[in-house]
């Protein structure tokens, strides 16, 4: 064995397509190479070798299984060092691996780093696979005994009720990016973003980037720390949180207590009501910065990505990306909420806030991104919805229209369902040097009715509010409190 590695050595210079799993792996003298092959186990072998031969370079054949097994295997000369190591992530295994099973895999998150290898679960199958879990909490072994017992726990166990390798997030950062999913298991939900902090450090999120998520209320942004000097805490509740800026403790990471009816872990509200705990809860990471950006929630439906209704990050018109709220279901789904305007927060104070407000919120109260509707166009069209929920109404608008409202007058009206075509209802028009909206739908007419983007500081009628029309409230001066436009 020792006559064949001396004769590998001197061919090395002439091995074309070197460095491949195809070729092998030239190691300069002196240096060192971390190969991580696709052979031997179920999760590939991994070898450090070191190149101490004072002259000379070295080839490692890694072109079959038996070449690798038989260089791994064999009496080596000692200017020849070879350290086993192990994958660095789920992710790098599935890679490398093609189609592994799910399932527990010994990884070394941080390389050639002092920390040792651990045990991990691999989630190698859904979406996109490449998971590694880094905590799981299951109330059947009851709750974390404190905040900083919460970071660290029964590390060798990472299918047991009380599992934490929280500690091991930073080595997962991706350009300075952390990709996370936050599942429910026995519930749909499940939340897929990017943030650029680390939720362990006591600072307020940021770089928080939706690309999939359905379990969005009670101030949902990402993960933060729960108790420190950043913000508002949770009184140790639990170790982490999900609820930005408040001291609620939703979407809650390492529970010291029990929480609601039945006990167990607070989750979101929307997904069993207040007051009522899930049994369990896991926190999954990769290292991976990258998503689709499609251009609408449409897009996103069409291409089979949706997980149904909640936040997407898209792309409309290649303007950049932003997150955005996308109805999944109603009327075919596939609809961009490009205005959501609660009047009880106030009105737009001008033209250019009726285009763009709060773009990064799309749940606030506040939000508008109509300034972006040109790149929703489809076949030279725009296809809209209307509605005000609230109103004690359930009747909506659905059309299409070939102007910008956001500039133009109606032109190119098509009726697709229209449940209210009272007050000269006809699409959506540019009505903004009124000062009173953004646009309406009285087309053609001085009335206000339909109203997108109200400005009128005083509202409108009694209670105040922003004109909808009589089919939705009555006749009279009524104002609804609030108004919802989609495109789709």
């Amino acid at each position: 064995m020792k006559l064949r590695i001396a004769l590998l050595i001197m061919m090395a210079p002439f091995v074309l397509g070197i460095n491949t799993l195809s070729e092998g792996y030239r190691i300069p003298v002196g240096g060192s190479t971390r190969i991580y092959v696709p052979y031997v186990s179920s999760q590939g072998s991994c070898y450090i070798i070191n190149n101490n031969h004072a002259n000379s370079d070295l080839f490692v054949p890694t072109k079959t299984s038996t070449e690798w097994t038989t260089f791994v295997g064999a009496s080596k000369p000692a200017f020849i060092v070879a350290t086993q190591c192990y994958p660095k992530s789920c992710k790098e295994i599935k890679e490398l691996m093609g189609s592994p099973a799910d399932g527990t895999y010994t990884i070394d998150s941080d390389g050639t780093g002092a920390n040792a290898q651990y045990s991990a679960y691999c989630d190698m199958t859904t979406d996109g696979g490449g998971w590694t879990r880094i905590f799981r909490h299951n109330v059947a072994g009851g709750y974390f005994a404190s905040t900083a017992d919460a970071q660290s726990k029964n590390t060798g166990a990472p299918t047991g009720n009380l599992y934490s390798q929280l500690t091991k997030i930073p080595d997962f950062a991706t350009n300075g990016k952390y990709r996370f999913r936050q599942t429910w298991p026995g519930y749909s939900n499940k939340n897929i973003w990017l943030q650029s902090t680390n939720p362990l450090s006591d600072v307020v999120v940021a770089g928080w980037t939706p690309i999939m998520a359905t379990a969005i209320t009670d101030k949902w942004g990402g993960l933060e720390l729960g108790n420190g000097t950043h913000g508002p805490i949770n009184n140790n509740q639990a170790l982490l949180d999900g609820s930005m800026q408040v001291s609620d403790w939703w979407y809650a990471i390492g529970s010291t207590v029990a929480y609601g009816t039945p006990a167990g872990i607070p989750a979101a509200s929307s997904m069993l009501g207040s007051n009522v705990g899930v049994a369990e809860v896991n926190l999954w990471i990769k290292e991976d910065d990258t998503y689709t950006t499609y251009n609408s929630c449409k897009a996103i439906l069409d291409a089979g990505a949706s997980i149904g209704s909640g936040l997407y990050t898209i792309n409309p018109g290649g303007a950049g990306a932003i997150p955005v709220y996308c109805d999944m279901t109603t009327d075919g789904g596939g609809w961009t909420r490009i205005l959501n305007h609660n009047y009880s927060d106030g009105v737009f104070a001008n033209v250019a806030e009726t285009l763009s407000y709060n773009s990064g919120a799309p749940l606030a109260a506040r939000y508008s991104i109509m300034g972006r509707v040109a790149g929703f166009y489809r076949s030279g069209k725009l296809e809209l919805k209307i509605n005000w929920p609230g109103s004690g109404s359930a009747i909506r608008n659905w059309w299409t229209q070939t102007s910008n409202f956001t500039s133009q007058p109606v032109a190119g009206y098509v009726a697709v369902t229209i449940e209210s075509t009272s007050n000269y209802w006809g699409g959506l028009e540019y009505n903004g040097a009124s000062n009173t909206a953004l646009a309406d739908g009285s087309a053609n007419h001085s009335n206000w009715f339909y109203a997108v983007g109200m400005m009128a500081p005083a509202g409108y009628g009694t209670p105040a509010g922003i004109p909808a029309c009589d089919t939705v409230t009555g006749a009279g001066t009524i104002g609804v409190p609030r108004v919802e436009l989609w495109v789709k």
